[in-house]
């Protein structure tokens, strides 16, 4: 006996094929934008604390500091002359502390908020200046409340005779390893700032800010 197929209904294969349609045009959208995003975002495994570091040498605008310290050998007080070629300040956190060369040989965090290498200035169209510091309950912990700030304060670089002013745009934290990822839109004048994540010995903090507006002092 012979058995006529059934032939699909016209309303189930436009179904189909619309469904087919609009996936495609999802699938097309979506790998258009994820490369857009990609064109913008630069995501980067940063290697902390580094020797080797790139020439940056002081302007005619470093602040002169002098600090004194105990000599491990003498047990004696000496004094250490440090030349600032900048400074943070985080209004909300009252935390107003210079940074130096990179090539300074106190440019560490056991002794100063750290200028890390990659780092470029924010005189730089699109520049990424990345600070480092220790978090806790130390004399050298300059980092120590980051954890309190929220998107959208504002931290200040006072560089070169002007004032730039950021706003804090992203938070998010990394497992501790040595390496920092760092994750900032491209087409932006950035400060990143780093630190060990608050109430944790495994994470640090990542804090992106971009800029807001520059002033001459």
């Amino acid at each position: 006996m012979n058995l006529k197929r059934k032939q699909p209904k016209t309303s189930t294969v436009l179904l189909f094929s619309l469904i087919v349609f609009i996936v495609g045009i999802y699938l097309v959208s979506y790998n258009y934008l994820v490369g857009k995003k990609d064109k913008v975002y630069s995501s980067m495994n940063l290697l902390l604390y580094e020797d080797e570091t790139p020439k940056n040498l002081e302007s005619k605008d470093s602040l002169k500091v002098e600090e004194e310290e105990i000599d491990p050998n003498t047990n004696e007080k000496i004094k250490i002359s440090y030349s600032y070629i900048g400074t943070l300040e985080i209004p909300k956190l009252k935390l107003n502390k210079g940074f130096l060369n990179l090539e300074s040989p106190y440019n560490n965090v056991d002794r100063n908020v750290t200028v890390i290498k990659y780092s470029t200035f924010p005189d730089e169209e699109n520049s990424n200046l990345i600070l480092a510091a220790h978090s806790g309950d130390c004399a050298i912990c300059f980092f120590d409340k980051l954890y309190k700030l929220s998107l959208k304060d504002k931290a200040i670089i006072d560089y070169k005779g002007y004032k730039y002013v950021y706003i804090l745009k992203d938070i998010y934290n990394v497992k501790k390893t040595g390496k920092v990822e760092i994750r900032r839109n491209k087409k932006k004048t950035v400060l990143t700032l780093i630190t060990c994540t608050h109430n944790s010995d495994t994470e640090q903090t990542v804090y992106i800010f971009e800029l807001d507006k520059k002033d001459k002092k």
